[in-house]
């Protein structure tokens, strides 16, 4: 994460989201961060043939969980230090499939921030050679607020 695609990020949200996008999963989709904000994300991938399907389209799988992660890191710049969130509904439609070599982009916004849960909705595209935009997938997830002590790595109450 570079200061170019980050605002206004807390250590506490830039430690999580740096931690999110270097696991090895997300590295070997090859998802890259574009923005982040409190509340926003948006990330992108390009469809290799380690993350297609038999069709040679992108596997929905890799959608989904691409959906969830966005949805994580427009989330955690919402929350305070002591808190963390977990996916606790997930609600996708496929609208579109995404042949081999496409760039997907993927957006996040949360819709509104409870006191114990967070709703949020994603969304993915496929660009074209001229830029236009096809929406390819959509989500609709809630997230669980925690209490999270993370210097004894426990949850609170």
């Amino acid at each position: 994460m570079t200061n170019d695609t980050t605002t206004d990020l807390s250590e506490h949200a830039q430690a999580h989201s740096r931690a999110l996008l270097e696991h090895a999963y997300q590295r070997y989709c090859g998802l890259e961060l574009l923005e982040q904000r409190p509340g926003f994300c948006k990330c992108r991938l390009r469809v290799t043939e380690a993350i297609d399907n038999l069709s040679h389209t992108l596997h929905g799988g890799v959608i989904y969980s691409m959906l969830d992660v966005v949805s994580m890191l427009a989330t955690l710049p919402t929350l305070g230090p002591d808190e963390y969130a977990l996916t606790s509904n997930f609600n996708a439609m496929m609208l579109s499939a995404t042949p081999l070599g496409t760039v997907v982009e993927f957006e996040a916004t949360v819709l509104r921030g409870g006191r114990n849960v967070i709703f949020t909705q994603s969304h993915a595209w496929k660009l074209a050679a001229d830029g236009a935009r096809t929406q390819v997938a959509s989500a609709q997830l809630s997230k669980l607020r925690m209490r999270h002590d993370w210097q004894t790595n426990t949850r609170k109450g």
